[in-house]
């Protein structure tokens, strides 16, 4: 199978940067059609070279790129390519769109068909998650929906552009989101084949429909399919499809066509809802753009393009200005919707998404209900509602003489875990239950606090987002062996505060090796250190300030899970070889790898791992603190460690129960 580009990130087709690789000064320039000279190659792929170019009329620099494959052209082929590239050369330069790149001209020579486009300054969307692992969910949204805006105009051009993926989305500076690259854009209803029994585009981004006997080609449809895969990328921080070559990952979509969301809190039902096999009832683009501004509280029309900013309340959205991107907001009221009884109309995809939004107005409108503070107050912080009159937080119901709880206005406790660390908090996916000492605490905190095991709702969330999803209220706790520290109390990495109740359980720091390994001899710590081999651990976890102190050379990009870290341990093929987690972590990963790896003895160190919640709300911080006053008083801490833990560390007994330092005064 030959691919127009091979399936990856960085280098992935086309880098429209405005940076190239080193011109070879030694050959002559090109001039294209006596105006634009070839200065160097920015770019490369199987439909040809993408140039920087300087364009003598208007003193400028633009990029150049060429529409025919001309190793697939024969001479008795050449003029009806030509034809097609000259009509899709004028359909492109027709789309005039902010999230679109500006084609400014149509060139043609002998044996190939130009675009001119504009050369833009900015990193790709790619570059970004080769950099971070992931981006965090508002981010996502809003490149995702400055993304789907402009395939909305190139679809409304009839183009198709068939190559949608990270490495053709540009990010500026400012936030701008592109879409670039029409190298192998086409009408729609054009032939899907152009290489004989290929099928052009990136493996991992093609749709299924592509490859049926049947199919009608490229269509709307599937470059939908392909922002959906790229929105799961950013997100989750792979593809949901894996596979080199077209006939793995499409195997891979046969077998799991629902990949798991473990990260995408409220962009789950759009990206599941583009990931849909059939192209019938995949979203379509104006309800995935809807429900876009669903997930950042932005209220515009699908339908405004880039009209003025409309009048809303100050905390809300507008339309932004061709000049400005959006600043994301996300939701509070709305959470991952329960399913609603469907209606009787209408029905297919539309019935399926308009219960979607159906759900999300029933869960907005019956919070706002109980919940009168988010009117009166603003969609401020919880910091604040304690302190003023009529407020739900801290303050008892005007002239009742009685204290107000967590669950008057939250009929649902939301609570944020862990899925992939075994003993501690692991989703079982055959029951689809969450398992764990976390669990069982946090459904013991819940029932203290007045809630049913029906009135429970656990959300995943990785270490790096575990702030997050408190910032933006997708949880009200997160239980998921959250390490107290000071920096993280007071402003953590990504500039979030969080409060804790705790500590519940204090564990020790180590490392997990290789049970066996052809390069080193790993028999403790000091040969980590010493050997110079590669550590890694989770993206914000406290061992990723602290190790480099101590002397231990760290993965150069750590991942945002440890369960990314032991995956890498694991592959023979990697340089990473250790993990560094808490002991418990480690031992959990131990019994599910028996034979495979092995734990190294404990450094210096430990880990008091907390209930986290934002900062400045009291009623939560004292239903909890006392909860977990009741809980390690008694004999339920001890049977949950034994229930969960102590098979894992080997010892029967408890470690010593910790003093709940951050519940004084509550």
């Amino acid at each position: 199978m030959h691919n127009e580009d091979r399936a990856g990130r960085a280098g992935d087709g086309q880098d429209w940067r405005l940076v190239g690789r080193r011109a070879d000064d030694e050959a002559p320039r090109t001039v294209i059609d006596g105006r634009y000279e070839l200065l160097e190659r920015i770019g490369s792929g199987g439909m040809g070279e993408v140039w920087k170019a300087h364009d003598r009329r208007l003193n400028r620099y633009v990029a150049v790129k060429g529409l025919l494959d001309r190793n697939a052209m024969t001479p008795g082929t050449q003029a009806t390519a030509m034809q097609r590239a000259r009509r899709e050369a004028e359909a492109i330069a027709k789309i005039e769109h902010l999230n679109v790149v500006t084609v400014h001209d149509q060139v043609e020579t002998d044996h190939q068909v130009w675009i001119v486009m504009k050369l833009l300054e900015a990193r790709s969307l790619a570059d970004l998650l080769s950099r971070d692992g992931v981006l965090a969910v508002p981010r996502a949204a809003t490149i995702g929906l400055q993304v789907l805006q402009g395939l909305r105009a190139v679809h409304a051009a009839s183009v198709v552009h068939r190559d949608v993926k990270p490495g053709n989305v540009l990010v500026r500076d400012d936030g701008l989101a592109i879409l670039v690259d029409f190298g192998i854009a086409t009408f729609e209803g054009a032939d899907r084949v152009t290489r004989t029994g290929s099928v052009i585009g990136t493996p991992s981004y093609l749709a299924p429909e592509l490859f049926a006997p049947a199919s009608p080609g490229p269509t709307p449809a599937s470059d939908l399919w392909a922002l959906g895969v790229t929105l799961y990328e950013a997100v989750e921080g792979r593809v949901p499809f894996a596979g080199h070559e077209v006939w793995e990952v499409q195997e891979n979509v046969r077998q799991s066509p629902d990949p798991v969301l473990r990260y995408a809190g409220p962009l789950a039902p759009v990206i599941q809802g583009l990931l849909i096999t059939d192209p019938r009832e995949r979203l379509d683009a104006a309800t995935a753009e809807a429900m876009l501004r669903e997930v950042l509280d932005d209220p515009a029309s699908p339908d405004a393009g880039a009209a003025a900013a409309a009048t809303h309340p100050p905390t809300a959205v507008s339309t932004p200005d061709p000049s400005t991107p959006p600043t994301p907001v996300l939701r509070t009221a709305v959470r991952s919707p329960e399913p609603v009884p469907p209606s009787p109309a209408p029905s297919g995809r539309r019935a399926r998404y308009r219960s979607w939004r159906i759900a999300a107005a029933v869960v907005c409108v019956a919070l706002l209900a109980g919940a009168g503070w988010l009117v009166a107050q603003g969609d401020g912080e919880d910091g604040k509602q304690g302190e003023r009159s009529g407020s739900a937080e801290g303050q008892g119901q005007a002239g009742s003489g009685s204290q107000e709880r967590w669950k008057d206005t939250h009929p649902t406790l939301e609570i944020g875990v862990k899925d992939d660390q075994p003993g501690l908090s692991k989703f079982d996916r055959k029951t689809r239950t969450y398992q764990g000492y976390d669990i069982d605490l946090a459904y013991a905190i819940a029932e203290s606090m007045g809630y049913g095991k029906g009135e429970v709702a656990f959300t995943t969330v990785a270490t790096d987002y575990r702030s997050t999803a408190l910032k933006t209220k997708q949880v009200d706790l997160v239980i998921a062996s959250y390490s107290i520290t000071d920096d993280r109390k007071t402003a953590g990495p990504d500039g979030y505060s969080v409060d804790f109740a705790g500590p519940y359980y204090e564990a020790s720091r180590g490392f997990l090796v290789r049970e066996e390994s052809a390069k080193y001899t790993i028999n403790d710590s000091s040969d980590l250190r010493d050997l110079g081999v590669e550590v890694c651990t989770a993206r914000e976890s406290t061992y990723e300030k602290a190790l480099p102190k101590q002397g231990f050379t760290m993965a150069k990009s750590q991942p945002n899970t440890y369960q990314d870290c032991l995956d890498k341990l694991l592959d023979p093929k990697s340089d990473v070889y250790a993990v560094a987690s808490d002991d418990i972590i480690l031992a959990g990963y131990v019994e599910a790898n028996p034979g495979k790896v092995r734990r190294l003895e404990n450094i210096q160190g430990a880990e008091g791992y907390g209930v986290a919640m934002r900062p400045g709300t009291p009623t939560l911080k004292r239903e909890v603190c006392s909860a977990l006053r009741t809980i390690l008083a008694g004999r339920v801490w001890e049977d949950m460690y034994k229930e969960n833990l102590s098979g894992l560390v080997g010892d029967k007994n408890p470690p010593g129960r910790p003093e709940l330092t951050e519940c004084e005064g509550f």
